[in-house]
């Protein structure tokens, strides 16, 4: 590890196994490598031959850093760190060490908070409420209170089904998630996205977070249209509560 100002570096032997041990003493080093504060954190990925699944459970949770940007030279990486998007921390993967150190720097230059207030767009059309997040996005729980703040202010008296286009979402971190699971008021849930990854942030929602509306993952918006038809929006004012979640609908 070496420290370049304004982020720390980490270099990874090629050909290793990373394990829980190696997680926990890289976690200890950033800690103390950042004394006065936190900072971001780049990650040399290289050609390492795998993460056992505590290790990869240990990053998913790790908060050492304000955000964490890991090159690879190639796909093989990617695949390996696949389960970033769930990470506490905003993570994303690069196969270009400059392109990964301007993104690092984002941070910094815009003060410590995201550039892009609202990176997405929100707007009813007709009962469904459509959320299109900008390419390459990064949601992290500012991010996500805000698509809750405009959902209710979009439909403050009517619970409306709702498809959220990903478009090459980047990282989805665990305090996001639990934030649209819980402050959502809609009647349904279609998230649309092409990516591979994509199926599997749906998946990991549902079981993790436990949203209390129905949700779905589609490849394609007519697919998201078409089961959405079936879920009309509720009035709020006429139910006390949550209604109950039909089965054929999870």
């Amino acid at each position: 590890m070496s420290d370049d100002g304004d982020f720390l570096r980490l270099r990874w032997a090629p050909g290793v196994t990373m394990q829980a041990e190696d997680i926990r003493s890289t976690i200890a080093a950033v800690t103390a490598a950042s004394p006065r504060g936190k900072r971001p954190l780049l990650v040399h990925i290289g050609l390492v031959e795998r993460i056992s699944l505590e290790a990869k459970q240990l990053l998913m949770n790790d908060t050492c850093s304000t955000r964490t940007a890991v090159v690879g030279v190639d796909d093989v990486g990617r695949v390996l760190t696949a389960f970033n998007y769930r990470s506490v921390t905003p993570s994303r993967y690069f196969t270009k060490e400059a392109d990964a150190v301007a993104w690092l720097k984002e941070e910094r230059d815009a003060g410590g908070v995201s550039a892009t207030a609202d990176p997405f767009t929100a707007e009813m059309r007709g009962e469904v409420l459509w959320l299109e997040c900008e390419a390459d996005t990064d949601v992290d729980n500012t991010v996500a209170a805000a698509v809750v703040s405009r959902v209710n202010h979009l439909s403050p008296s009517v619970r409306p089904p709702m498809l959220i286009r990903l478009n090459h979402l980047i990282s989805l971190t665990e305090e996001a998630q639990h934030t649209l699971a819980t402050g959502l008021d809609i009647a349904a849930l279609a998230i649309v996205g092409a990516e591979p990854g994509d199926p599997l942030i749906t998946a990991y929602y549902k079981q993790r977070h436990h949203p209390p509306y129905p949700t779905r993952h589609f490849t394609t918006v007519g697919s998201a249209q078409e089961w959405l038809r079936g879920i009309p929006a509720v009035d709020v004012l006429q139910l006390p509560s949550q209604p109950a979640t039909p089965s054929s609908l999870l």
